[in-house]
């Protein structure tokens, strides 16, 4: 007997003795994945249907030379209402048209792949899809050209293999530390297996909410943005992981029987994400030349990547794999910190604070702080030429000079500006009008500094004045 063979045979003991809880978490582990592989042919004389019964019986013996007792893989040609939306437009295909198009038992499997086989110069094209049945989440287009019609099967085989994404269930949060169970994690042999998650390695999670029947309820999947798991240990079949999101409170702490609570690998198949930057109050205005700020890795530094241009746009190169915090500034103020894998995805939207209003006021602001403070020196040189005119005796002179220092600005001239000011910015982002308000505020309170009191200007007047008094 084999070792996986083996391993399936303690499966079923394991089944059959347990109690109910137990038999579940067993099923869960050391039960293989279901597959299904719909096989859509191109209308061809040389891709013939006879051709779909014999890639069901090499599939079978070539997955289980690859990836053992993991899976147990079933071949069957796709549904003809779904035929032509595969040959046509496979990465179109969405996961309730592949639903809708399944009977129930296909939706009790674990996976579904979407293979098309076409003929490209001569030789047979494949390009394949994954969906996940139960978190309903479909895989990248992977595509693949094989040297002639004999080496079909093995093609399909190993891009199954290559597009197969490991599932896992959380089980135990504590604050940011979860703990998975992999599914099949105990029939896994080999550590360079397709189902196997090892630290280092990144999940994200999809929280499912069903009826009472089992199936998932109207719009109860969803994949949580800016969350992901990052893999610390793995010990047999469970995983402790860290969390990282954009969120304070991203995933349900608690599951029950009609939410499941999902984990899905992550790999990059792309070389690069668009990340875009969209106001959340107005989701059509892109946020332009906003900083995006790449954090190191264990370490609060960071480093600027770029600049969003005028469509909101910045393009993150994908790197080794890891997961990576980008930090979104605008001038000095923290907006978002967003947690990815670059390459995950191809393009990525964040609806964030619009903080143009801010920068806006706090440029103003800073503008009007220089202009009081110029104010404050012109007025003290002003004043100190003005005594100086008089301890030299020249009290007209002086008097020119204390002309000059009335048409400076004042205090007033400066609170009407600020006010005025204050009337044109707006937003309708409460936060962004919280920050407006205390710059605004801040400014207000600069304004009554003692330096641009109208003590001054009446002590010069009487200064000015006390010669011309007593000389009468």
């Amino acid at each position: 007997m084999t070792r996986s063979s083996g391993l399936l045979s303690f499966a079923l003991l394991l089944l059959a003795g347990f109690p109910a809880v137990v038999n579940g978490q067993a099923a869960w582990e050391y039960t293989p994945y279901q597959i299904r592989v719909w096989v859509a042919l191109d209308s061809v004389p040389q891709l013939p249907s006879a051709l779909i019964p014999l890639l069901a019986d090499s599939l079978s013996a070539r997955s289980s030379a690859v990836l053992g007792a993991v899976v147990q893989m079933q071949v069957a040609a796709a549904p003809a209402k779904l035929r032509g939306s595969l040959l046509n437009d496979l990465d179109g295909v969405s996961a309730e048209a592949i639903a809708a198009a399944a009977d129930p038992i296909d939706l009790e499997a674990d996976k579904i792949y979407l293979a098309v086989v076409t003929r490209r110069l001569g030789e047979p094209r494949i390009r394949l899809r994954e969906l996940d049945v139960r978190s309903r989440q479909l895989g990248t287009t992977i595509e693949r050209t094989c040297g002639g019609m004999s080496r079909l099967s093995l093609a399909l085989c190993d891009v199954i293999s290559e597009s197969f994404t490991p599932l896992g269930r959380i089980e135990q949060v504590d604050d940011r530390k979860f703990t998975l169970r992999l599914r099949a994690g105990g029939l896994i042999v080999d550590t360079a297996s397709p189902a196997v998650v090892e630290p280092g390695m990144v999940l994200r999670p999809i929280v499912r909410r069903n009826d009472r029947s089992g199936q998932p309820t109207k719009g109860g999947i969803q994949a949580i943005p800016w969350t992901f798991l990052a893999v610390e240990e793995r010990r047999n079949s469970v995983l402790e992981c860290t969390l990282r999101s954009g969120y304070r409170s991203a995933i349900p702490t608690k599951g029950g029987v009609r939410m499941e609570r999902l984990t899905l690998l992550v790999r990059p198949r792309f070389d690069e994400t668009k990340l875009v930057l969209r106001s959340r109050t107005d989701t059509n205005k892109p946020l332009a030349n906003y900083e995006i700020h790449q954090r190191l890795p264990d370490s609060d530094e960071t480093h600027l990547v770029g600049l969003t241009d005028g469509r909101g746009s910045v393009t993150i190169y994908r790197g080794d794999g890891a997961l990576e915090t980008l930090v979104v500034k605008n001038g000095k103020q923290l907006l978002a910190r967003l947690p990815l894998v670059p390459g995950f995805e191809k393009m990525l939207t964040a609806y964030i604070v619009d903080d143009d209003g801010r920068l806006a006021a706090e440029g103003f602001v800073a503008a009007l702080y220089s202009r009081a403070l110029d104010l404050v020196a012109r007025r003290e040189i002003l004043a100190a030429r003005i005594r100086a005119r008089l301890k030299d005796g020249k009290p007209d002179e002086a008097q020119k000079l204390l002309d000059e220092f009335r048409r400076l600005d004042t205090r007033a001239d400066l609170n009407r500006d600020l006010d005025r000011y204050r009337q044109q910015v707006t937003t309708v982002d409460k936060v962004t009008e919280q920050r407006i308000e205390r710059i605004f505020s801040d400014a207000q309170r600069l304004l009554l500094m003692k330096p641009l009191s109208d003590e001054l200007l009446a002590q010069l007047t009487r200064e000015v004045s006390a010669p011309r008094s007593g000389g009468e």
